[in-house]
């Protein structure tokens, strides 16, 4: 197979999402060690597993108030600007965490700032796969390059794990647990200068289609995107701040966080509806986005809490625990170009993409639900629950390389970032309610097994949202005509 420029796309992406989801994900070991050991502001807590995954739904607002607004400006101003200032930021952010974090609102402030810029970095990235690579292997293409993802939970899972370890031994338990955050800026920063340096600058003759006014520029990529950050920080924090005055306790104020998302959502629908009206009130495309929500949900359930679900399970230490977690994120390089290949082929033989879709998620809400099982009769073996979460992971992961190509599918060309950016502002409502709702049912309950079952009953309903697509197809010869006019393209 000859290499041409989209597999360095795709390279340079799945780079890029193993740093992002590095930096986003160190908070799981680290508050697994602060809860057991009572560190910092968790050593007075009535409900630990909630506290900490408010922190997760903290970044994920930042994350998910960007989605739309990153989508439209790379429409504008080029995605490789929006790309290489969404890692940059992200280190940035890394590295204020380790300086700030010792307060509570100091973490929450450093842990959204870090989310709104990471939160640039998806729907740019989407759609550059999108215009570079052929129709016909767009599937394997956005599951190669989000393999990075699950390998980002990898290098949290088990370098953060090694980074919290050793900062504990060089600071002691209170200051220690901030050490991973400067190890793991600086990396960032590499990546940020390699993405600069391999990435082309946007095809200007493909990114002038369409309504938007398109000019390459990275000063006002970051102008823009600053002036909407800084407005997503004063409310997002606002919302904290008051949550904690009033003591509304963790899920409500999560549940406002969620309110102001959707207010922000409503107000894009209404102060941009003319131009972007293709990528909301598009049956299909809809019916796409909420499917996606509760495979974000449960991401974020076992990215963020499985170290502790297996460490309660297993009675094992972190260490232990976070190598067998890990096994969720390496199910990456199976679970995407392995769903990928099968609804590239489903495509090209006149099946459409959707039958692989409602596949994927309807193996992973098996595993899901056996995991659940296990833990209801008690079981403590560490294999069994690798295989259990690495399973689970290997289908969750399938289900993003047909999501990603169907939502390629539906959108216009012009607004194929737009697409994406509502694509994860609505799919990332599950992120944003999954860890402090399920930390906050396991606190109630005293186990895991309650919100194992509410993640599944949830991925049952994306299934039934992905049934309801109504897809055209090709027949094979017109499929066998597309594939060939994309080879064609490509060369």
């Amino acid at each position: 197979m000859k290499f041409k420029y989209y597999h360095t796309v795709w390279a340079m992406l799945l780079v890029g999402w193993f740093i992002a989801y590095v930096d986003r994900n160190l908070m799981s070991p680290i508050v697994t060690y602060m809860i057991q050991n009572k560190i910092g502001f968790f050593a007075n807590v009535a409900s630990p597993h909630a506290v900490g995954g408010m922190l997760s739904t903290l970044f994920f607002a930042g994350y998910m108030a960007m989605q739309f607004p990153a989508g439209y400006i790379g429409d504008r101003f080029g995605r490789k600007p929006i790309l290489v200032l969404s890692i940059i930021w992200a280190a940035i952010g890394t590295f204020l965490t380790g300086i700030f974090g010792k307060t509570m609102m100091g973490l929450l402030g450093t842990r959204v700032m870090t989310g709104l810029g990471e939160g640039c970095y998806y729907s740019n990235d989407r759609a550059l796969i999108s215009e570079t690579t052929p129709k016909d292997k767009l599937g394997v293409g956005m599951g190669i390059s989000f393999a990075g993802l699950g390998l980002g939970l990898v290098g949290a899972s088990i370098g953060g794990a090694w980074a919290l370890n050793l900062g504990v031994k060089l600071w002691g338990p209170e200051e220690g647990w901030l050490f991973p955050f400067y190890v793991w800026a600086i990396p960032t920063l590499a990546v940020a200068a390699l993405m600069w340096w391999l990435i082309k600058p946007d095809n200007q003759k493909v990114r002038g289609e369409g309504e938007l006014q398109f000019e390459y520029s990275y000063k006002k990529a970051l102008i823009s995107i600053s002036k909407y950050a800084f407005v997503f920080f004063i409310l997002i924090m606002g919302v904290a701040y008051a949550g904690a005055v009033l003591n509304v306790g963790d899920v409500w104020v999560s549940v406002m966080i969620l309110l102001l998302a959707l207010g922000i959502m409503f107000y894009i629908m209404t102060s941009l509806g003319k131009q972007v009206g293709p990528v909301f009130f598009n049956k299909n495309l809809q019916l796409v986005y909420w499917g996606a929500l509760p495979t974000l949900w449960s991401l974020w359930f076992y990215s963020y809490w499985a170290i502790k679900v297996i460490q309660d399970a297993a009675k094992s230490g972190i260490s232990v625990s976070g190598v067998t977690a890990a096994m969720f994120g390496l199910a990456c390089l199976i679970g995407l170009p392995l769903m990928g290949k099968i609804a590239d082929s489903f495509y090209k033989n006149g099946y459409g993409r959707k039958p692989a879709l409602i596949l994927a998620m309807g193996l992973h809400a098996l595993f899901i639900f056996g995991l659940a099982y296990y833990l209801y009769i008690g079981g403590q073996s560490l294999l069994i629950l690798g295989l259990l979460v690495f399973f689970a992971g290997v289908f969750l992961f399938g289900t993003w390389s047909v999501s990603f190509a169907l939502t390629t599918d539906f959108a216009p060309a012009a607004l194929v970032a737009s697409a994406f950016g509502v694509w994860n502002l609505i799919a990332e409502i599950g992120a944003i309610l999954s860890p402090v709702v399920s930390g906050a049912i396991r606190d109630a309950t005293g186990d895991w097994v309650a919100p194992i079952v509410l993640n599944g009953a949830l991925m049952v309903a994306g299934v039934v949202c992905i049934m309801l697509i109504k897809e055209p197809v090709l027949s094979a010869v017109q499929s066998k005509g597309s594939e060939s006019t994309s080879e064609a393209k490509s060369a």
